[in-house]
């Protein structure tokens, strides 16, 4: 200070107060500056966190278990009466287990420190198909048609959240899936509207793809250079006053589409008017959060992936680890409230298997694919220290942590199936030996429309789980309103009692029921919110 000579006279108190105010202290990280200085004031703050495991886990071994035995290893004379496990069913760390109030199977085991904060629901049905069910994932239950242009009035879940809750962040809703990726969509027949719609609700409801550290650390920075440049403010106001004529006509889709963009436009460069270039400089590169999260820098990589021989695809997403630090980083600097992570391999759980590949040539057992290396590394390794960092934060001096503000919900598509019904085959007017043929290259580990998912969070009531599957039936168990079983089915095997029909209140819960719960949980009455047609599952809530 004594070398600025009379510069430094200048410097008044209030000089000094904004510096502080905008870097904090001299012995204060500035990560923690960025946090204090970038959380906007909100009365009434939400987040929601989506962790989607995209190509279908096998529930059976997670959250809605079944108990089996396993016929890779003892045959059965009925083929159709089979069950097929991995190889190590049965021994240590490979069955099914309880610990609370959670019977979980051995894909889950990693996870269950955090059961006491988990409700798990165990009944729930889906399609069947990769992305017609990933759509529902994010738009709920109501009829419609993936190559229609989506309308209005529709939302995906995190639309409809950032709708009630984004207006005061620079990027309210960052995403990690890519809807498109799968490969074996017709990218010409999905232009425009068609498909997952990006652009759905105001402005400040829309998606935003987050993509890498890199990515996204650019886009912050070029929203904090486009917020101060002097000449894109000229080009805004001469905008303004040429094309107001030509705003007027709303109907063409052209001038729509010009329209929606320069909203965007215009959102995205307010929002960088209060962001510190060093600050943003800094995202994404904390060593201590980088330990936390065990990110390696071939985990900030993009993977391609071919589907069938059709060309390959990518999400352009960083693995989800680096995801998840991600999420909580900008949670924490105020800039963003709903995140919807997604593995970053292309159909990652896809493991198709065939009957004859059960066993080797010399009849070896082999048994069905292993799903627990992927579950770990996509799921709980990432999801541990997230929450961790969520529950120890303190939000704003507000006495509430970021875990009180927030709730999860960990999904699929769909599940995969452990048998395979070979009667309409042996009906077939074929030979023995193409009959055979059939039955052996029969895929057992198919996509399946009996799966689960489990919220966490600050609303959720934890320690709790609802539905079961039934050990004869391997379907879904309808649920009573109050979450209990239905008492016209036979809890074990899941078959209707004798002389009984389902009970008139009861049903079994879909993607829209979790979109609906999603926000209930979230203090938004889901009634109206795009077209789900699903109510929330009431006793998910922490009463």
């Amino acid at each position: 200070m004594r070398r600025l000579s009379g510069g430094a006279a200048a410097l008044t108190c209030v000089d000094f107060l904004n510096h502080f105010n905008a870097y904090g202290l001299p012995n204060e990280s500035k990560t923690d500056a960025l946090a204090a200085g970038a959380v906007k004031s909100n009365e009434n703050p939400h987040f929601l966190v989506y962790w989607y495991l995209e190509g279908g886990w096998c529930g059976y071994d997670m959250f809605n278990p079944l108990m089996t035995g396993n016929n890779v290893v003892e045959r059965l004379e009925d083929i159709s009466a089979e069950r097929y496990r991995v190889l190590k069913w049965g021994e240590e760390g490979y069955g099914i287990y309880q610990k609370g109030n959670i019977r979980y199977g051995y894909l889950a085991e990693p996870g269950k420190d955090l059961f006491a904060d988990m409700a798990v629901l165990s009944s729930m049905q889906t399609g069947s198909g990769h992305s017609s069910d990933r759509l529902r994932v994010h738009m709920g239950s109501y009829r419609y048609r993936q190559t229609e242009e989506r309308e209005e009035d529709e939302r995906s879940v995190m639309q409809a959240f950032s709708e009630a809750y984004g207006q005061s962040y620079a990027l309210p809703s960052l995403s990690w899936h890519r809807w498109l990726s799968d490969g074996e969509l017709n990218e010409v027949q999905y232009t425009g509207r068609r498909g997952y719609y990006h652009a759905l609700g105001p402005v400040h409801a829309h998606t935003i793809y987050a993509g890498t550290p890199n990515k996204l650390k650019r886009l912050l920075l070029q929203m904090h250079a486009d917020s101060s440049d002097s000449v894109a403010k000229k080009i805004d106001t001469f905008l303004d006053n040429a094309h107001r004529d030509f705003l007027k006509d709303e109907n063409l889709e052209a001038v729509r589409s010009y329209h929606s963009a320069r909203q965007i436009y215009k959102q995205l460069v307010a929002g960088g008017s209060s962001m510190d270039k060093q600050q943003l400089e800094g995202l994404f590169a904390d060593p201590a959060l980088r330990e936390e999260f065990s990110v390696k820098p071939e985990d900030e990589l993009i993977t391609y992936r071919s589907v069938n021989g059709n060309k390959a695809r990518s999400k352009f997403s960083p693995n989800n680890n680096v995801q998840a630090m991600m999420s909580f980083e900008m949670m924490r600097a105020g800039l963003s409230c709903a995140f919807f992570i997604e593995s970053r391999d292309v159909r990652r759980f896809d493991s198709h298997y065939s009957r004859k590949r059960l066993w080797k040539d010399d009849g070896t057992p082999i048994g069905m694919p292993d799903q627990t290396k992927m579950i770990q590394q996509d799921l709980w390794n990432p999801l541990k220290p997230f929450v961790a960092r969520l529950k120890n934060t303190e939000y704003a001096n507000s006495g509430q942590s970021y875990y009180d503000l927030t709730n999860i919900v960990l999904t699929s598509e769909f599940g995969r199936s452990i048998h395979g019904d070979v009667q309409g085959i042996l009906k077939q007017e074929t030979s023995e030996e193409m009959k055979q043929t059939k039955i052996s290259g029969q895929d057992i580990c198919a996509h399946w429309q009996v799966t689960s998912c489990a919220f966490m969070g600050g609303k959720v009531q934890g320690n709790r789980q609802y539905g079961a599957v039934g050990e004869k039936t391997l379907h879904a168990v309808p649920l009573m309103p109050d979450g209990s079983l239905d008492p016209h089915f036979n809890p074990v095997s899941g078959k209707l009692l004798p002389d009984k029909k389902q009970h008139p209140k009861s049903s079994i819960p879909n993607h829209g029921s979790v979109y609906a719960t999603a926000l209930r949980l979230s203090g938004i009455d889901p009634k109206g919110k795009g077209r789900n047609e699903r109510g929330p599952l009431e006793y998910i809530l922490r009463v």
